[in-house]
């Protein structure tokens, strides 16, 4: 390969903007509720809000949730989690992007 394309390359790459671990601390997570209730076998949602919104351009939400028997999640994208009651009882489901984390009880009756 030819160096001048290989300065090119470098010079192209370091130019371009991805956020750093630096810009990924400045992210925070919001769920529009703290705690939600369902029942049994029904379905419910949470809406997410990230600050600042462009960080989902570089990266994706992750949804887990403690106690996978009282409730799982049914489909989730990075604004909203839809998730489906199980099993009575209570659990908390995290939503996470780089460092920032937003937590919310899922509550769930017969």
């Amino acid at each position: 390969m030819d160096t001048k394309i290989i300065v090119l390359l470098a010079l192209f790459l370091g130019s371009c903007h991805l956020f750093d671990a630096d810009e990924m601390q400045d992210v925070a997570v919001y769920f529009n509720e703290s705690n939600v209730s369902v029942y049994e076998g029904g379905l419910g949602s949470l809406s997410l809000r990230i600050e600042p919104p462009d960080v989902l351009s570089y990266y994706a939400v992750d949804y887990s949730i403690m106690n996978e028997e009282i409730a799982v999640v049914f489909r989730a994208d990075n604004r909203n989690v839809v998730f489906v009651g199980r099993k009575e009882g209570s659990t908390v489901i995290t939503a996470s992007i780089g460092n920032a984390e937003a937590k919310a009880v899922i509550n769930v009756f017969k």
